[in-house]
């Protein structure tokens, strides 16, 4: 391949390096010759969107393979000495502030870091300060060091890289674990939309009492597979857009709700689920639910499609019959259903006061009122009668309660949230004979984010440890070690709950039971 990369344009340059993703995917064992390779790419000429696909690779393949991670890294380091493009140099440098600390030896990713600080721009300047500070929250023996480079940032002719440097400095010299794992390793875990919604709407309605960040929706993790996002052949174009969806949903959610009258005083949306089919795509009424889940509340809400050109639906209405402890409080009917434009109707269901009842089956009907329409002219009858459709029964799970957030340190986070509610207890998942089927499945029923990429099992293990992250409803922190083994008889998982809130701990662990 290398003998005639340089003959071939970008666009198909790209196509080739897409391929060898995949390979290294395919072939783990095989990343130095094609690390290599892709370094050697990375030193050629080339536009933007070439430079930016082989740093993807490099990135994707860091995270998948562990082994390949100091090589990797390496080669991205040789890169932003001489990288001309702004966004792929703040790019790598969040990278090595995330994953450089965890290397055997961070110490010597360091000096990469600095000389970005002495000899690019204000924007890499600003990204590089944060990498630094990474270093010192994470790495004790480097903390000293760490300090003084970022003391030295403070004189310099940017704002946005002083204010860093100040904030970092003041939140290291605490020498408090705790505060240098929320301020700088974990982040923001807020929208930043919700955010700026929720302090314009504290300014406009004053109040003594000081915003609460609980008000402010989680920021929502991408629901995608990274790993699909990018198909050979496919337009660099398209990924971005995709990625702003993804990331976006829940804040159009919030503003979908918001402008119905009955359902805008609930608070802010903690969670939204995925739309779950309640009917065959090939039936007469389509109906999709959306579950809405807030503090004290779940908001159902049913898009429906009446695909008879004959009729016209109308105070179309979904009656579920609660779960025990759930209660319906009202619902919103949608006013008139005509063929092949798509209604929604909502039910409001209270939450039980109960704390650890959190799951529940809700048997459906579509009710509604028929009227016999001329399939060429659209015009209803004057007169209707009442019909009514089942529905598939629709669950809440424990899932629908917990918001999923990255601990880019999830032994910190850890020790933050101590051993207080701390609950453990073993299971035997015998219908499970394989590893890799008892973390997708825990993961998917509990609702939790993998986190240091514990959901990737090695090649012949036996054993694996996976660490969950998430927030509970009501803000409460939520985190999850389990233990798995595979023996003869399926997979035994020890697993180990630690939250803010004794009740959340008890829901979770016993989530699987």
């Amino acid at each position: 391949i290398s003998t005639f990369m340089s003959e071939i344009s970008d666009e198909f340059k790209i196509v080739v390096v897409q391929a060898i993703r995949s390979l290294c995917s395919k072939f783990p064992r095989k990343h130095n010759v094609l690390m290599t390779f892709l370094s050697q790419m990375l030193r050629d000429e080339g536009g933007f969107e070439y430079k930016k696909e082989i740093v993807d690779c490099i990135i994707v393949t860091i995270e998948e393979n562990p082994e390949a991670k100091e090589a990797g890294l390496a080669h991205l380091c040789e890169f932003i000495e001489d990288c001309e493009h702004t966004v792929l140099a703040t790019k790598i440098l969040h990278l090595l502030g995330r994953e450089g600390p965890r290397t055997p030896t961070p110490s010597k990713y360091i000096r990469f870091i600095y000389n970005r600080v002495i000899l690019e721009n204000a924007a890499v300047r600003a990204a590089a300060v944060s990498a630094i500070a990474k270093f010192g929250a994470h790495c004790d023996d480097l903390l000293n060091s760490c300090v003084v480079l970022l003391e030295r940032c403070q004189l310099d002719s940017d704002d946005e890289v002083r204010d860093r440097a100040t904030f970092y400095v003041n939140v290291l010299k605490q020498l408090q674990k705790a505060l240098s794992t929320a301020y700088i390793l974990n982040g923001l875990q807020v929208s930043v939309v919700g955010l700026e919604r929720a302090l314009h709407q504290y300014t406009l309605e004053p109040s003594e009492a000081a915003f609460d960040m609980k008000s402010v929706p989680l920021a929502t993790q991408p629901t995608f597979d990274q790993k699909v996002r990018d198909v050979p052949g496919e337009a660099p174009s398209s990924k971005p857009a995709q990625d702003k969806v993804a990331a976006s949903r829940q804040d159009v959610y919030q503003e979908q709700l918001a402008q119905v009258p009955e359902l805008a005083n609930l608070g802010a949306l903690f969670k939204s689920s995925n739309p779950l089919e309640v009917t065959e795509s090939e039936t007469e009424y389509y109906v999709q639910c959306i579950k809405h889940t807030f503090s004290n509340y779940i908001v159902f809400q049913f898009d429906c499609t009446n695909t008879l050109n004959d009729q016209l639906l109308e105070k179309v209405n979904v009656e579920m019959e609660p779960a025990e402890g759930f209660e319906v409080t009202k619902i919103i009917p949608c006013n008139s259903l005509p063929y092949n434009k798509p209604g929604t109707t909502y039910t409001l269901v209270r939450l039980p006061s109960e704390p650890t009842q959190v799951t529940g089956t809700f048997a459906c009907t579509l009710k509604f009122v028929v009227k016999d329409c001329d399939p060429q002219t659209g015009e209803p009858d004057d007169e209707g009668y009442d019909d009514e459709y089942v529905l598939e029964d629709v669950e809440v799970n424990v899932a629908d309660h917990v918001q999923k957030i990255m601990k880019p340190n999830f032994a910190a986070s850890w020790e933050e949230v101590g051993p207080e509610n701390e609950l453990e207890d073993t299971y035997a998942l015998s219908s499970m004979s394989t590893l890799e089927e008892a973390i997708k499945n825990i993961i998917q029923y509990m609702g939790l984010q993998p986190c240091e990429r514990s959901d990737k099992v090695g090649e012949g293990k036996s054993s694996h440890t996976l660490y969950l992250a998430g927030v509970f409803r009501g803000g409460h922190d939520a985190l999850v070690r389990a233990k798995l083994a595979l023996d003869t008889s399926g997979v035994t998982m020890q697993l180990t709950v630690r939250s803010t809130d004794p009740s959340v701990s008890e829901v979770l662990a016993t989530a699987v039971a």
